[in-house]
């Protein structure tokens, strides 16, 4: 089209500079006309773009509400904080569920109490997040990035090399090895088999665990290991944490009573800090701890092995 607008006179002799800056104008307005022209298309043709735009904003709205701003987001980044909740505009409480006294209970002492008097915990190993895995046995229910990071670890793990001066060695760990995929296991010449610890591991076990807490002089290890026939590792860990959580109940309701004693008091008296910190865990706290162990497994349908005598 240009060619043509240009006389045979002009093809004839150098262009002048006008002449070049008004070509350039036009291949730069021609071009992007159709940029945006060919984009508009491509929106209007999108049968997602209302949803799109609509995501975007509730997502802006949302990370305002929460504090989180000036980050920039994806796409699917941004279908996903579309999709977060402000628990400022949660009007459900505790008092709207009935029936489950018990459970309320529990998960308040258990999951909330952690939370609000995480200073307590400073530096305790019973209350840290577990470890998961995802090289579990590929299934047609994976999702698709879950299965490329399988395919891509394996292909890694196959080219893994070293210099003459450095050696690498893999080892793996379950306690579910029949869910593990089997080319990870070929990537494993060797294989050992951990069986349930006897009562004197369970008594290290448990030693171990423990070794970090403040116990009360009462606290008898051997006997709790004797309890615990068919208890595995992880069994014991959460015994242990249970009965650590015995003590933060007993320290938020100290806390409460003494919250009302101050409210029932008619002089403004000094308030009294609670927050010295944690009693030690009692024998009482672990066999609490076990029964309600026992308890756990015997409403899941997992057998409880008896004990065996102890000579």
């Amino acid at each position: 089209m240009l060619l043509n607008e240009i006389s045979k006179d002009t093809l004839a002799r150098p262009l002048s500079r006008s002449e070049v800056l008004g070509m350039l104008f036009r291949l730069t307005v021609f071009g992007a006309a159709t940029y945006f022209g060919i984009k508009f298309m491509v929106d209007t043709i999108d049968p997602t773009r209302r949803q799109k735009i609509e995501a975007k904003k509730k997502a802006a709205k949302l990370m305002k509400q929460i504090g989180v701003e000036g980050i920039k987001l994806s796409e699917y980044e941004l279908t996903i904080a579309a999709h977060l909740v402000d628990p400022r505009t949660l009007k459900v409480t505790w008092r709207d569920i009935a029936g489950l006294d018990e459970v309320i209970t529990e998960l308040q002492e258990t999951v909330i109490l952690p939370f609000q008097k995480k200073h307590l915990f400073h530096g305790s190993k019973l209350f840290q997040p577990p470890k998961d895995s995802f090289l579990r046995n590929r299934s047609c229910n994976d999702h698709e990035a879950t299965a490329m990071m399988k395919a891509q670890f394996m292909s890694l793990w196959d080219g893994l090399n070293t210099d003459t001066d450095c050696q690498v060695i893999v080892m793996g760990a379950t306690n579910r090895p029949q869910d593990v995929d089997p080319a990870i296991l070929r990537r494993m010449p060797s294989t050992f088999h951990v069986g349930l610890p006897r009562q004197r591991e369970r008594q290290e076990i448990l030693k171990l665990v423990l070794s970090g807490e403040c116990l009360n002089s009462n606290v008898r290890l051997k006997e709790i290991a004797e309890k615990t026939e068919g208890y595995s590792g992880s069994d014991l860990r959460e015994l242990c944490r249970e009965a650590a959580l015995h003590r933060l109940r007993d320290f938020v309701r100290k806390e409460q009573m003494q919250r009302i004693g101050r409210q029932l008091q008619a002089d403004d008296c000094e308030e009294s800090s609670t927050d010295e910190g944690l009693r030690a865990i009692t024998q009482t706290d672990l066999h609490l701890a076990l029964e309600k162990m026992k308890e756990s497994k015997a409403g899941t349908g997992t057998p409880i092995l008896q004990d065996t005598p102890v000579d």
